[in-house]
């Protein structure tokens, strides 16, 4: 699909937007993810494009991600929640191909966000992204091929959707942004990230959500 130009201001307006909405209510919530993969060898470039486009997409709700992979980074003084994300590789032939494709999938806890499942269908979103034609991928992107890079961005969108299902509570879908139902293949490989932003009551329902993680870790430690 190939957004035209009207249907790019709109997006571009409402993302404008949640980003001013993201910069006066940012959260404050650290969480760490251990990323590993299943049935393929990603290049390095699309391990850390990945980690990139999950981390950029989340930094402006006040949300770091903290990788245990990367021990260069700067760690957050305080962890308020952990993920274990697979992503997998599984040939097309052992999927029933007139199902809709589903990128990945998490499950919602209630309180404590601790080691909480992510999956991510490599195959999947690489069989999306391919479907963009090369002039349209020079737009969207810049040059006329997949990449690791563009595999890498569009796995970290993924993994960035299923994140947002548990930090925000949330096991329903938005009409549009970050939660929204599904990916066209133009979205997953376009360098811009207008469509990857949260509404004003996503924002609020992160800093209630925030509230809620400190106050069961306090409840927690003074059981203990």
């Amino acid at each position: 699909m190939m957004l035209v130009p009207n249907q790019l201001w709109r997006t571009a307006a409402m993302a404008l937007c949640a980003l001013s909405i993201a910069g006066e209510a940012a959260a404050q919530i650290c969480i760490q993810v251990d990323l590993r993969f299943a049935g393929v060898a990603p290049s390095p470039v699309t391990v850390q494009s990945m980690q990139n486009e999950a981390a950029k997409i989340w930094k402006h709700y006040g949300v770091q991600i903290q990788w245990p992979s990367r021990p260069g980074d700067v760690h957050c003084p305080l962890v308020r929640g952990s993920f274990d994300v697979l992503v997998e590789y599984q040939p097309s032939s052992a999927r029933r191909t007139s199902a809709p494709p589903v990128l990945g999938r998490t499950h919602l806890v209630p309180e404590r966000i601790d080691c909480v499942g992510i999956y991510v269908d490599y195959d999947e979103t690489l069989s999306l992204i391919e479907s963009v034609g090369q002039y349209q991928l020079i737009i969207l992107a810049g040059h006329p091929d997949i990449g690791p890079i563009d595999i890498g961005r569009a796995l970290g969108r993924v993994h960035a959707h299923e994140i947002g299902h548990v930090v925000l509570g949330a096991s329903r879908h938005q009409p549009f942004g970050l939660m929204r139902r599904s990916f066209a293949p133009a979205e997953l490989v376009t360098l811009q990230r207008w469509a990857y932003t949260l509404s004003k009551k996503e924002v609020e329902r992160l800093g209630l959500r925030e509230r809620e993680l400190r106050e069961y870790e306090a409840t927690a430690s003074q059981a203990r």
